[in-house]
């Protein structure tokens, strides 16, 4: 599976990666497989739900402290409060998988998804993730 970092704006949270031609279900298999991702763990959170053609599913991931991209991220992990956190798998009708870094990862005062902790987070995952695929 073959990922590519992504910054497309979305209304649920900062994007940070796409991998084209795939089905959700694949991709969070993949995920879960955890064969070279970032990931020490894969929790699906939600089933799968289709609204107007798009696929979602939510899910909880931890960062593996020994990935040899995890020190770029360490700092802003202090900041977001731990190595876990929520990420969207949206699947778009025309066949593109989008990981979107969930703004609900964030408290309720600061919760947007133009936040500079979702967006260095999403920046970093991006590249973690192609560098895998």
């Amino acid at each position: 599976m073959r990922f590519r970092p992504d910054r497309r704006p979305s209304k649920w949270g900062a994007t940070a990666a796409v991998v084209d031609q795939q089905s959700a279900e694949a991709v969070v298999e993949y995920l879960a497989a955890l064969k070279g991702t970032p990931f020490d763990g894969v929790i699906r959170l939600s089933d799968l739900t289709e609204i107007k053609g798009y696929r979602y599913v939510l899910l909880q991931v931890n960062l593996d402290f020994g990935h040899p991209h995890f020190p770029r991220i360490a700092d802003t992990l202090d900041e977001i409060g731990g190595s876990e956190f929520q990420l969207i798998v949206v699947e778009t009708p025309e066949g593109s998988v989008y990981l979107i870094v969930d703004k609900h990862n964030l408290p309720d005062e600061e919760m947007r998804p133009d936040h500079p902790l979702l967006r260095r987070l999403a920046d970093w995952l991006g590249p973690a993730l192609s560098a895998v695929s």
